[in-house]
């Protein structure tokens, strides 16, 4: 099933009905038969992992998504349909001119889950103590000064330079909206007073294991919303999933790809999604002065060379994936099909390029984690064709991402989900990116950021996007794999969006009637 495709430009796509599908559906009990309209409705879905926090300042992205988006509402979001950015809380949005302010007008009528009122002063309480606050979303605000509140239903978020990112991260963590009133109370953590469409039903749920979440009738949009019960089985080992799925304990379920015969057509539907997320190594020895043999862009090239990304999609992915060179997300604006064609499978290719560059026989370290695993003895033999050796060193679970940001390993294996095109720019190849750690650049590097940080309307920084994109490939500055995929099963009557890239939020699902 082809992933449909989208224009994710980020502008202000109008007054949409956003942030959950209309719902009508189904419970694990009725086993995919549409309820009345005097039943309550309900939909179960098995997911890899349950929130770490419900804290705004510690919040995760991935399917942590599903829990938290129902108990936080987010500034925007993402249209299931389309990608697009559009209004959630905030209705609209609009830079200044050089984009150092952004103004955010919020719906009138929002309330918590305890009846106070959604405003500015709670937004801005919200992002300021998140800014200032050490977790995870907070490095989103590296560029953020100040936000005010300015009115009623008006926030202005003031920058020291232009970030591209920042729109795009109004539908993540950087957009929820937390109590202005109890966001420093211990219950934040596990129980916040809420502004989404759902409050988390603490006596049914398990922390770690079962989240149960209650419909608001009180949420602004809730007209839009018919599934009374959303719970949410964090179940992480994927064939616990596919039983739970087929005894109907679950209505839907992402299932992998060698799975999926397993299933009958005529009792489930299926929704792919050929693209999620990309598949790569990280050359971070690019930068510093560790690996030369990196900095050299003819091994960079080489490993390139080495991966036959079609066969790995078939064998190691169980054709759950695409096979790709780019990191850009297919369905965005930045991805260009044509450039997939720059590195073919020629390992021969490949050993000449190393030969010539002097650095045949070089060795990397690379972290043995529980991501790369199953990739291994492919990655191994694809460096041995050309000319390469690889050692793996054993990292535990808990030390993978400190491990990546050390400098201590020149090559790092990923599987990294997309977010917006802005932000796979500046993960991979900008100073202070997440794969780029070490702060390689150069001066074209440079150029094409310094564009890019000083157009404000994304639209017109597109060819500059896919300027970057062509160079970064050419200098071969990463290795991409493919990109991965994913398909969610369910029973009749429910189906999921196949735009890669969305939050995983409850928006991802229409339960069809």
């Amino acid at each position: 099933m082809e992933p449909a495709r989208s224009s994710t430009r980020y502008r202000l796509a109008g007054l949409a009905t956003v942030g959950v599908f209309a719902l009508a559906g189904c419970s694990a009990s009725t086993s995919g038969d549409a309820a009345t309209d005097a039943e309550p409705t309900a939909l179960t879905i098995a997911a890899q992992s349950g929130p770490n926090s419900l804290d705004p300042a510690q919040l995760s992205n991935g399917q942590q998504m599903f829990v938290w988006t129902s108990v936080l509402d987010t500034l925007l979001a993402r249209d299931p349909a389309t990608g697009d950015i559009v209004p959630n809380a905030a209705e609209a949005w609009e830079y200044n001119d050089d984009g150092t302010v952004l103004t955010l007008t919020l719906r009138e009528g929002m309330t918590f889950s305890d009846d106070t009122p959604v405003d500015a002063e709670a937004v801005a309480a919200t992002m300021n103590r998140t800014r200032e606050t050490p977790g995870q979303v907070q490095p989103k605000f590296s560029q953020v000064t100040d936000v005010a509140a300015t009115g009623d239903l008006e926030v202005e978020v003031r920058f020291d330079r232009f970030d591209p990112q920042f729109v795009p991260n109004l539908a993540y963590g950087v957009g929820a909206i937390g109590h202005p009133d109890t966001l420093d109370d211990e219950r934040t953590a596990t129980d916040p007073i809420g502004s989404g469409p759902y409050t988390l039903s603490v006596e049914n749920s398990v922390d770690g294991s079962t989240y149960v979440l209650e419909k608001r009738d009180d949420y602004w949009n809730a007209d839009a919303i018919e599934a009374d019960t959303f719970t949410v089985q964090v179940m992480q080992d994927p064939t616990a999933a596919f039983n739970a799925l087929q005894s109907g304990e679950v209505d839907a379920a992402g299932v992998q790809a060698q799975m999926l015969s397993q299933l009958p057509e005529s009792g489930f539907t299926f929704s792919t999604t050929d693209a999620t997320g990309v598949m790569l190594l990280d050359l971070i020895g690019r930068g510093g002065d560790g690996w030369p043999a990196l900095q050299d862009e003819r091994v960079r090239q080489a490993i390139n060379y080495a991966f036959d990304r079609e066969s790995i999609v078939d064998s190691l992915l169980g054709g759950g994936g695409m096979p790709s060179a780019q990191v850009f997300n297919p369905d965005g604006d930045v991805y260009d099909a044509s450039l997939d064609e720059m590195y073919p499978y020629d390992p021969d290719r490949g050993r000449e390029l190393v030969e010539e560059a002097g650095f045949a026989g070089a060795t990397f370290e690379i972290p043995s984690t529980y991501l790369s695993t199953a990739f291994e003895p492919t990655i191994s033999q694809a460096f041995e064709d050309v000319g390469l050796n690889v050692e793996w060193k054993s990292i535990p679970p808990q030390q993978v991402q400190s491990a990546v940001q050390s400098g201590d390993y020149g090559i790092v294996f990923q599987v990294s989900g997309f977010s917006s095109d802005p932000e796979e720019a500046f993960s991979r190849y900008a100073i202070g990116g997440y794969g780029n750690p070490l702060g390689y650049t150069d001066p074209t590097l440079d150029s094409l950021f310094e564009t890019i940080n000083s157009t404000v309307a994304f639209e017109e920084a597109v060819p500059t996007y896919q300027e970057l994109n062509a160079y970064a490939m050419e200098q071969a500055l990463v290795v991409p794999i493919a990109y991965t995929g994913t398909t969610w099963a369910a029973h009749d009557g429910i189906t999921a969006s196949t735009v890669g890239g969305l939050p995983p939020t409850i928006s991802t699902f229409d339960l069809g009637g």
